[in-house]
């Protein structure tokens, strides 16, 4: 179990192989070569004879680790497959949030711009990369999940690079540890299991504790091929929820650019969402954030709450009303994460259609079907509203 000391530690600390990869292409070029690597690994059409050599040599050590049993591998993409949409949904609204919430860690993301001037694109990385992992195969060998993972993991690598040698604005490693650090690395992968955990937790799913431990498994495997140090992982759930807390306590504080972070995030999922119904974002992130963390991130409360879920339930299934409080939140949840995902997959960035994909399989286990073939969530609430006078 990791110690204050251990963490301590763990922020001088970046990724000795990955690094070392990074060095070697900036040995062949200079920096202009380690901005063209990252450039080259943010596309999805990158291919082997697009990289240097030392990123092909990168690419074939980091894919032959990979302990993974075909059981725990199937509990985990069965998990993924019945609750994906609310993990999505969870993702934007409890994971990205509690990461942004760290004053130390945000620096990176806030330094690159990465999110602050790429809202959607941020999003729409960040939920591949889930989506990859989590599918049927992606952590087998030669999975999608595996070179999802090993591309970021050389991404993080460049920009450590980068950040480190920018001279215009040195970087305070005494004070923030090095960029991307351990810690660092361990806090975003538990943003990633053991806060989806407790979100699922919080909206009611009812996982068995095998169930719990297959999930948080897979995520075990991507912190090994994401290049955390293995003593520093958990062992098992209770662990993780450990770790969780004490990283928590450690990183969890006010900054300007973790609400400008989080400002950008909201903004544009609001911006995505039909009026009167654009506060329902910031009402699912104060669901699963502390009270006093979604206000310093800027979070407003809205007192509609309570009516928006009323609304949502009537204009979904009448007979809601006589199901208890917690399914009809579920309903609702359930239905803002598919709504969610529709747009995901239609949207476009930049004039073109966004980079994001979920296989046919889930797609069709989620029922996330074409726009036009059905009414709309937000359409049947739109006609109850109107109905109603509102």
């Amino acid at each position: 179990m990791v110690t204050d000391a251990i963490l301590d530690a763990a922020r001088m600390r970046g990724d000795d192989l990955a690094d070392a990869t990074v060095a070697d292409v900036f040995k062949a070029g200079d920096t202009a070569a380690v901005a063209k690597l990252l450039s080259t690994l943010m596309r999805d059409d990158q291919k082997p004879g697009d990289l240097p050599a030392p990123v092909v040599e990168y690419l074939k050590k980091t894919g032959e680790t990979i302990a993974r049993t075909p059981e725990t591998a199937a509990a985990g993409e069965r998990l993924f497959s019945e609750h994906g949409p609310e993990i999505m949904m969870l993702l934007c609204c409890y994971s990205l949030p509690s990461s942004y919430a760290a004053k130390k860690g945000v620096q990176v993301l806030h330094r690159t711009a990465y999110l602050a001037k790429r809202p959607n694109r941020r999003l729409f990385e960040t939920s591949q990369f889930i989506v990859d992992v989590l599918s049927p195969g992606g952590l087998g060998p030669g999975g999608r999940g595996v070179r999802t993972a090993q591309k970021v993991r050389l991404m993080h690598a460049a920009i450590r690079h980068l950040i480190l040698v920018d001279k215009a604005a040195p970087w305070d490693a005494s004070e923030l540890g090095v960029p991307i650090n351990q810690e660092d690395l361990l806090g975003t992968l538990m943003t990633f299991s053991s806060l989806i955990l407790d979100g699922l937790a919080k909206l009611g799913v009812r996982l068995t504790p095998q169930e719990q431990e297959s999930f948080l498994a897979a995520w075990l495997v991507v912190g090994v091929l994401m290049g955390i140090e293995p003593q520093l992982l958990p062992r098992n759930v209770a662990d993780a929820k450990a770790t969780t807390a004490l990283i928590e306590r450690r990183q969890i504080a006010e900054s300007p650019q973790g609400r400008e972070m989080t400002a950008a995030l909201l903004g544009m999922m609001q911006s995505n969402m039909p009026h009167p119904f654009t506060s329902m974002p910031g009402c699912l992130i104060r669901e699963f954030v502390p009270a006093n963390v979604a206000t310093f991130l800027g979070i407003p409360s809205h007192p509609l709450r309570e009516e928006l879920i009323r609304l949502a339930d009537e204009a979904l299934r009448p007979l809601q009303r006589f199901v208890d409080f917690e399914a009809r939140r579920h309903a609702l949840v359930r239905s803002f994460s598919i709504h969610l995902l529709r747009w995901m997959l239609t949207v476009e960035l930049d004039g073109r259609p966004a980079s994001f994909a979920i296989p046919d399989a889930l797609q069709e286990d989620w029922q996330i079907a074409p726009a036009d073939s059905e009414e709309s969530f937000w359409d049947k609430i739109k006609d109850r509203v109107q109905r109603l006078g509102l």
